[in-house]
């Protein structure tokens, strides 16, 4: 039993392609590829795959493999760091939220179909159809999810930000109630001095003395949580203004000339297929531009403003305009 142990031990230390040991070679590091994950040493990986994408060296694995996606194995079971994989890679294309959805149970319901195909891929469970389906799924809301991406990683970016704030005012509440204690400990030390100084120097009844100084005491500490309590609510005050996002000024009334926008019955009707209706091959070019999309372009767009362009101002009398 213990030399099967041994014999596990040193297999998983030794490249199975040139059976390099980490005993005969401390700074060994294994990678692996999502696309298979087999281990293989790093030095193996340099030497197969520089040139370009190759075959998996393992036998019988007919898997093309990069040098670029190989990486670090985190998990020592193999089977987590997959599933690990697979869910990252799914929750990237299923990334809506609870707020896209108008109801809870539609979330749920949408939550418990990517669990399911994450299920399927990480068991072996018609996955070849089920990378049909997410293949399918990511043609058919590209622009969705570029789009809900953009706007989960800008909530991110706020939040960093909202917590980087947060952690600043509570170190400069810190700062100043340290600050306080040392100068309270510096009176204390001064307080005990003027009361030795007093009752050897002064006929007056001790307790007297000691119970003045214990009342002076009582009232500077008083007046010192009373100090840091309004240094506190000053902070909070001037971080609640500070991270306020002021809303911007709109216009009382809004202004267009010709009557453009102010026109709500529109000469022409746009239709909800126009992108099969009319095809141009430099706009329908730039709609698979990602750049194009993920900036919120969209080919309705251009058609409809064209179109808004050539009626705007048909029915408009520059003369009845300036009169009213």
């Amino acid at each position: 039993m213990t030399s099967i142990v041994m014999d596990d031990e040193r297999a998983r230390d030794m490249c199975p392609i040139c059976k390099t040991d980490r005993y005969l070679s401390p700074n060994m590091t294994f990678l692996i590829n999502p696309e298979c994950y087999h281990k293989i040493c790093e030095s193996c990986v340099d030497r197969i795959f520089s040139l370009g994408p190759a075959p998996c060296p393992y036998p019988k694995c007919n898997k093309t493999l990069r040098k670029n996606r190989f990486k670090k194995q985190v998990f020592e079971d193999i089977k987590i760091e997959r599933e690990i994989d697979i869910r990252k890679r799914i929750q990237s294309i299923y990334n809506k939220t609870q707020e896209d959805f108008p109801s809870l149970q539609e979330y749920n319901q949408y939550l418990e179909e990517v669990e399911n195909i994450i299920f399927n891929l990480t068991e072996n469970i018609d996955a070849e159809e089920t990378e049909k389906k997410v293949a399918q799924y990511e043609a058919d809301h590209k622009i969705e999810i570029l789009e809900i991406a953009m706007r989960e990683s800008q909530k991110d970016a706020d939040s960093a930000k909202y917590q980087e704030a947060t952690e600043r005012l509570r170190q400069e509440k810190l700062k100043i109630q340290r600050q306080m204690e040392v100068e309270d400990l510096e009176f204390q030390q001064q307080q005990k001095a003027e009361l030795m100084e007093k009752l050897s120097a002064s006929d007056a009844n001790a307790e007297e003395i000691m119970q003045q100084q214990k009342s002076k005491q009582l009232k500077r500490s008083s007046l010192r949580k009373r100090q840091l309590q309004q240094i506190s609510n000053q902070l909070d005050k001037q971080f609640l203004s500070a991270s306020h996002t002021p809303e911007k000024a709109v216009p009382r009334t809004p202004f267009t000339p010709f009557c453009g926008d102010r026109d709500l019955h529109r000469l022409y009707d746009l239709g909800t297929d126009i992108a099969d209706a009319y095809y141009d091959p430099y706009v329908h070019k730039l709609a698979q531009n990602k750049e194009f999309l993920g900036g919120g372009w969209r080919l309705e767009s251009v058609f409809e403003r064209a179109l808004d362009e050539a009626f705007m101002g048909l029915r408009c009398f520059i003369s009845e305009e300036k009169a009213a």
